[in-house]
């Protein structure tokens, strides 16, 4: 290999910035060294000049082969800059004292060598012990500088010497400066290059990951949207109690595969850092009501039971972001849940007063039992594998990014058997009107639940509600109280009723009977008048005293309190399967059903049918839900622009719903069809007059 061709590898551009550095003053060095050797022979100096470069070079060749044999550069620079600028410089103001004109020159090259090889730290205290040494040596060399010029015979010709020396050692210094600040720039530029790449490339993998995580998502609901509403409508047929079971776990399994589903959406949410927090208003009780729903079942499955508390005195309406209110709290559960092996997780929610119009929002997760792994462990061999500490290895991260957007911290507390998080955001809110009026009211309730603690979390419930209510501790008492006439409402265990059914069935007319449980079926029997599944919570509780409409509670024949047997209702949906489940839900309310397969279609058969309300999907081909609604206000026909029109699309990442009201959508429903949102969209936007309540609904209409 030439000269050339290993100059050309060893200084290769491509190599990493720190080594391609060093090479560049290993080369630069020498040829220094070189160059000025070359000069003191040529003036035929003293033979201390030469022999202290020829050093010089010998140290450089020595730091050159240390760094090719091993991969210490740092600890190499700071040797080579030890030796050749506080021990180097020292010798050569012994022996060569005349050099003191152009030592500044060579002091300011030691200056740049420093700076180029260390970094931050390192190179601040080396400058400053440079500078500590040179100025000693420079000392030094004005005491004995007179001394050596007045042995100069010549004086003219010393002064052309000395001006040379200068002139050459500027010449060589700036050049050597000059080609270091020229390769750290390249190095700059190539770094600044490929930092650029690497984000845009990051950027790309984002957006791709982005749209895959929004496709996986609209794909899974399409058919979990069907899925989930045909197993509702199972559960109202009149089948026997095997084929309901196998609905009710159907329909549980297709709920956790949602709130998975849900979570991956949620990387796709906090990519952004700049990631703005909506201030809208929202009602705390439907956030509160979904995520217990959702999380609830995978806590079933996991064999871990969770206990809700929730203080009724919290404003109903919040100002603040619905959506990272809701993800924080079902993501601290769902962590919570995937660490702890065995036992049970306790979740409180309550307020604490700040300024007017604004509450902080406390959340409180107590997890008691045994657990997977401990936080304090797992930091610490963090800590000592990786050189820093892991904070975040101590909370749920999720959750700890969320309370961060919103202004809001979370702690955690580990100790034996246990582990408590706590959470605090600040809300503003609309009004004091609470969740939950704790007013007396009328009603008094008997229970009679499984376990100590269960019964202690309902009794905890309705003492917070102000409720009167007794406790059954065994079976004989629960026979005693249960055919007292003063409780409106008597609630027993599902573990417990199959023991008692016999006994109860001489004591009690039927429908007279709520079942608790957590997995819970539509019991084919005439004691039950209700199922009502855990976790018990006061907002569950109300809506089961007040006949109000909530997942957790199946009333017998019950089949959402109104209907609309007048109003004409549109479906527009690219899926058969998604258009038959829409339309099945629409049955249950009386509602005539007119269906589109398309935009196109939907277009076609509003010039000829009048309608009161339209569902439109989003996601369909030739024509999307935005451009179909677009088309529909266009049409020239009379009261079609006042028509009511939903989103109804399984796209559910974030924005999504503000999207669609910038779109002009009334409102929008995610797929799978939730029956309560479904109802209340329904409710909420059809003409009064085409709604018919029952009896005792009637004094809901306005809800």
């Amino acid at each position: 290999m030439s000269a050339k061709q290993w100059l050309g590898k060893y200084l290769d551009t491509k190599l990493p910035a720190d080594r391609l550095l060093f090479h560049v003053a290993m080369v630069l060095s020498m040829l220094e060294c070189f160059a000025l050797l070359l000069f003191t022979v040529f003036l035929r100096m003293d033979i201390h000049v030469p022999a202290l470069l020829m050093l010089g070079m010998a140290l450089t060749a020595a730091a050159a082969y240390a760094e090719n044999r091993g991969d210490q550069i740092r600890i190499i620079s700071m040797g080579y800059l030890f030796l050749m600028h506080m021990v180097l410089i020292p010798v050569v103001s012994g022996y060569v004292p005349y050099a003191i004109y152009d030592f500044p020159v060579y002091f300011l090259t030691g200056i740049a060598f420093t700076v180029i090889l260390l970094r931050k730290k390192r190179a601040f205290f080396f400058v400053a012990a440079e500078m500590a040494v040179d100025f000693v040596c420079i000392y030094h060399m004005v005491i004995q500088e007179p001394h050596t010029a007045a042995v100069h015979e010549g004086i003219t010709q010393y002064n052309l010497i000395l001006f040379g020396r200068i002139i050459v050692a500027l010449f060589v210094t700036g050049t050597v400066c000059g080609l270091l600040i020229s390769y750290r720039n390249v190095v700059l530029r190539r770094e600044i290059e490929k930092s650029a790449e690497m984000e845009r490339r990051a950027e790309q993998l984002s957006y791709a990951r982005n749209m895959f995580l929004v496709n996986v998502s609209h794909e899974i609901r399409t058919p979990l949207n069907a899925i989930l509403g045909i197993t509702e409508l199972l559960f109202d047929l009149d089948a026997d109690d095997r084929l309901k079971e196998n609905a009710f776990h159907l329909s549980n399994s297709s709920k956790a595969l949602l709130s998975i589903t849900n979570e991956l959406m949620d990387f796709s949410k906090l990519d952004n850092n700049d990631m703005t927090v909506t201030d809208r208003p929202y009602s705390l009780g439907d956030i509160c009501n979904e995520m217990i729903n959702v999380v609830s079942v995978r806590f079933a499955d996991h064999k871990t039971e969770l206990f809700v508390g929730i203080e009724p005195d919290i404003p109903a309406q919040l100002r603040g972001d619905a959506a990272l209110v809701r993800q924080m709290l079902l993501n601290l559960l769902t962590g919570v849940m995937k660490s702890i092996e065995s036992g049970e997780v306790y979740l409180k929610l309550w307020k604490t007063s700040r300024e007017k119009g604004k509450v902080d929002l406390a959340a409180e997760v107590r997890a008691e039992g045994e657990f997977l792994y401990s936080y304090k462990e797992r930091a610490f061999h963090g800590e000592k594998e990786q050189g820093e500490c892991r904070c975040e290895e101590g909370i749920v991260s999720l959750p700890v990014r969320l309370a961060g957007l919103m202004g809001g911290t979370v702690s955690m507390e580990e100790e034996t058997a246990c582990r408590t998080y706590r959470v605090t955001v600040p809300q503003g809110y609309l009004s004091q009107e609470p969740l939950i009026r704790p007013e007396k009211r009328k009603e008094c309730i008997l229970f009679y639940e499984n376990t100590i603690i269960q019964g202690r979390v309902f009794a905890d419930t309705l003492r917070s509600m102000k409720l009167d209510f007794c406790q059954a501790a065994t079976n004989d008492f629960f026979y005693e109280e249960c055919v007292k006439s003063c409780y409106t409402h008597i609630l027993i265990a599902a573990e417990r009723y199959d023991g008692v059914r016999h006994r109860m069935e001489e004591l009690l007319a039927p429908q007279s009977v709520i079942l608790i449980g957590t997995n819970i079926l539509s019991y084919d029997d005439t004691l039950i008048r209700t199922t009502f599944a855990r976790p018990v919570n006061c907002l569950n509780m109300d809506a089961l005293l007040g006949s109000k409409q909530n997942s957790t509670i199946r009333h017998v024949g019950y089949r959402g309190g109104f209907t609309c047997p007048g109003a004409r209702v549109m479906v527009v949906d690219d899926n058969m399967i998604n258009l038959e489940v829409a339309t099945s839900i629409l049955n249950r309310y009386q509602a005539q059903v007119l269906v589109a397969a398309s935009g196109r279609e939907c277009l076609s058969m509003l010039r000829q049918e009048k309608v009161d309300f339209i569902f439109l999907d989003y996601m369909m081909p030739e024509m999307d839900g935005i451009d179909t609604l677009k088309k529909i206000r266009e049409l020239a026909v009379p009261g079609l622009k006042e028509v009511p029109v939903v989103a109804l699309t399984a796209n559910a990442v974030s924005g999504a719903r503000e999207m669609f009201m910038n779109a002009g959508f009334d409102e929008y429903i995610s797929k799978p069809i939730e029956l309560d949102k479904f109802e209340k969209v329904l409710r909420s936007y059809l003409p009064k007059h085409l709604i018919a309540y029952a009896p005792h609904k009637a004094d809901q209409a306005e809800m």
